[in-house]
This record gives C-alpha cells, sequence and structure tokens, in this order.
C-alpha cells in the first residue's frame, strides 16, 4: 500500500523503449497527483539512455492510451509505447466490413513470415439458440460507431504488437445481421512463439468486447430482439 501523498505504478518499457532502459518493467512511487508528464519526466531521470526517445514515444494506462493531463491512480498500469517499426499498414490490419468475411483472406495477411511459427485464429460465429418464449435465433444484428471503432481495433491491434511483438496481427469484424453459422469477428495473430500467439489471440478478442462500440441485438423468428447487456461488443454467442 503506498504512503500517505502517493501512489504506486506499474510501468511496463515496450519494443525499443525496453532495450534503451535497459529493464522491461518497473515500479514507480510518484506524489500525489502525478500525471503522465509527471512519469516521462521520472523515466528520464531514472534511466539516461531512455531519455533521448521519450519525446517520440505515447504512453498508455490500463490499456488505452492517454494524454500527457491524465492524472494517475494508486496501482495503474503504464505501457511506454515507441513508434511501431513499418507503421500499422505493415504490421495490423484491422476492418469492418458489412460482407461475409472470408477467414483464409484474414490469415493470409499474418502468415508467411518464417520469423513467426506461432499463428493463431479466432473465429467468432453466431451459434444457434432457442428461446421459450420467442422460438428461434434467426440472426445477430450488429451496430457500431464505426469511426470510433476502427480506430479503437487498429489501437488494440497496435498495442498487442508493442506487447508481444515483433509479430502480425489481423482484426476483422462484420457489422449489419449475422445468421446462425456465420462469422462475425476473425482475429489472426503471428509471433515468434504459441505461448505469445495465443496469449496475444485472447486479450485482443476480451479487450474488443470491452473497448470497442460495437453493439448486438439478438433477432427472433417471432421479430422478438433483445440487446445485448452488459458488455460493449461481440461474440458472446459463438
Amino acid at each position: 500500500m503506498s504512503e500517505v501523498g502517493t501512489i504506486s505504478v506499474h510501468v511496463m518499457l515496450l519494443g525499443p523503449s525496453r532495450d534503451f532502459a535497459g529493464v522491461g518493467s518497473c515500479d514507480m512511487t510518484l506524489s500525489q497527483p502525478s500525471t503522465i508528464a509527471d512519469v516521462r519526466i521520472a523515466l528520464g531521470n531514472q534511466f539516461p539512455g531512455l531519455a533521448p526517445a521519450l519525446p517520440t514515444v505515447r504512453f498508455a494506462v490500463n490499456d488505452g492510451f492517454v494524454m500527457e493531463t491524465t492524472e494517475l491512480r494508486d496501482g495503474d498500469e503504464v505501457a511506454v509505447i515507441p513508434p511501431v517499426s513499418g507503421g500499422s499498414r505493415d504490421v495490423v490490419h484491422t476492418e469492418l466490413t458489412h460482407r461475409e468475411i472470408n477467414p483464409e483472406r484474414v490469415r493470409r495477411f499474418v502468415g508467411g513470415d518464417s520469423r513467426f511459427g506461432g499463428i493463431v485464429t479466432f473465429e467468432g460465429c453466431t451459434r444457434c439458440e432457442s428461446d421459450p418464449e420467442h422460438g428461434e435465433l434467426v440472426r445477430l444484428d450488429y451496430e457500431s460507431y464505426e469511426s470510433m471503432a476502427q480506430k479503437q481495433l487498429e489501437r488494440l491491434a497496435l498495442l498487442a504488437v508493442e506487447r508481444w511483438g515483433p509479430g502480425r496481427i489481423a482484426v476483422v469484424h462484420r457489422m449489419g445481421s449475422v445468421p446462425p453459422g456465420e462469422v462475425s469477428v476473425v482475429i489472426c495473430v503471428a509471433f515468434g512463439h504459441r505461448k505469445q500467439a495465443f496469449e496475444a489471440c485472447r486479450w485482443l478478442i476480451d479487450a474488443l468486447k470491452q473497448e470497442v462500440p460495437i453493439w448486438k441485438k439478438d433477432v427472433f423468428e417471432d421479430d422478438f430482439v433483445r440487446w445485448a447487456e452488459g458488455e460493449s461488443n461481440t461474440a458472446d454467442k459463438e
């Protein structure tokens, strides 16, 4: 527990920032209140080798990008995220589509690189379901705040590359009506080893469900509709 007037945060140094600092993570005790700007200064003082790179890095707190003025709380996890090598067009592909998803096309984006021996694919499909009052489920209808959802998908994919990479990631989510048996979301990840690939894929689907503004409703054969509750997203019916 932190002393009165201070907070403790766990800092993860990702990608090149890890090499510059010489450590992968550290714990910091900061005065209260403290912001991301204070963390940036403290990191430069603690790790001189990292200091020249700090103007170019971004920061995330508890899996979300934040601003310099973001105030920290005791127990927060702060990630130091340098620019991703090659840019998002090279290492990640994210897409919202109103067409049927071809999982093989998604897998092709991550395959073919001999550096990455662990490739994991998650496919979320609409499953058959029956309601005692309303009969069979005939489809799921997906809606989203598309401009924000696209940005959030890319942000999560890039964050996963920074955490588990180097690697490649593709995330494709279907919008509109998805009947039973058809695919609503495909996540493909490729990393050096299977442990990284499994962990990153699991983290991505969980983070997607919690953070990306996509909603779904169940539509039954008697035209009864029911919005999914308690989450902002997808694929709990796969």
